[in-house]
């Protein structure tokens, strides 16, 4: 097994980015697993946003990415959110998920792709790793991530799960080497409820992996992953 590849020094080689976040970003051709529930929410629908993190405030220097040589290779990022930790009680309708940036610095297209999708988990919460095969696919889009640095980005998603699951989050980001692209996903170290993950095969991590557990063999320190997401629920019966 190969040395998960540390990314730190790349925060200090974007260029310059906003300060504020990106909104958008979607590739006009989005992949769909599912076709989503496209239906105006009730009247007296409620607005949340899912957070594992006390702030989605990304600081440099903080995480770390599969990229040996500087260059990203594939590595995929999770959140699960059990939606009866955040009180939600009817089906919630997704609309957004949000993630940090540490650092992105796109090669020869000037933008890097990669893919969300969100999905429900049936898999047990809090463990060191992910089982892949507790996954059902809701929906996924591709997006075209901007250069920019300590910022977060939202991307517009649709997809429904009912109240008594649990909902996964993934931000996929493709081998980067033909291109050059460099990412490294943006952390805070301000504690998190629950674990977020990361999956680096070409790192040695076949498996989605605790982001801690991993920064702790290669003493990295605290390193939570920017992950949240939002939607709007049905009025209660």
């Amino acid at each position: 097994m190969r040395p998960l590849a540390v990314c730190l020094a790349l925060a200090g080689c974007a260029r310059a980015g906003p300060e504020n976040r990106i909104i958008g970003g979607l590739d006009d051709a989005a992949i769909s697993d599912a076709a989503p529930d496209t239906r105006i929410p009730d009247a007296g629908a409620r607005a949340f946003t899912l957070s594992q993190t006390p702030s989605d405030d990304v600081i440099a220097k903080n995480s770390f990415g599969c990229a040996p040589g500087g260059i990203t290779r594939q590595n995929s990022y999770y959140r699960v959110f059990a939606l009866a930790d955040h009180g939600i009680t009817t089906t919630l309708h997704v609309t957004s998920v949000t993630f940090g940036i540490q650092s992105a610095i796109a090669g020869a297209n000037g933008t890097q792709p990669a893919t969300l999708r969100i999905g429900s988990y049936r898999g047990a919460l809090g463990q060191t790793t992910l089982d892949l095969t507790q996954i059902q696919p809701i929906r996924s889009v591709g997006l075209q991530i901007q250069d920019a640095s300590a910022t977060t980005m939202t991307v517009t998603i649709a997809g429904d799960i009912s109240p008594d699951r649990q909902l996964i989050a993934e931000l996929a980001i493709p081998d980067g080497r033909a291109q050059g692209h460099r990412f490294v996903v943006g952390s805070n170290a301000q504690g998190e409820r629950r674990p977020g993950y990361t999956r680096a095969a070409d790192c040695g991590y076949a498996v989605p992996t605790t982001m801690q557990s991993l920064a702790s063999a290669q003493g990295l320190g605290t390193v939570d992953l920017v992950m949240t997401v939002s939607g709007v629920t049905d009025p209660p019966p």
